[in-house]
């Protein structure tokens, strides 16, 4: 299956605070272009509604979960 969104590399889920602004770097799913942004991320479209896709990655490459989470990117760094 063809991503698209985001992904973002983290040892573990609960590294990623839900509902708070945080620095963070992640990837195009589709070009791997690696940015650092501030970003609000929520596990649910319903707190994120307007948010684009965030495919949550193990630091091998493994998907954390199997359904994508939300980002709201609020500013490049």
């Amino acid at each position: 299956m063809f991503r698209t969104g985001y992904e973002i590399f983290v040892r573990k889920l609960g590294e990623l605070e839900e509902g708070k602004e945080s620095e963070r770097e992640i990837r195009d799913a589709q070009t791997y272009e690696r940015k650092q942004v501030r970003a609000v991320f929520s596990s649910s479209s319903e707190k994120l509604p307007d948010g684009e896709n965030l495919w949550v990655r193990g630091m091998l490459g493994q998907l954390l979960d199997n359904k994508p989470w939300k980002i709201k990117i609020v500013s490049e760094v």
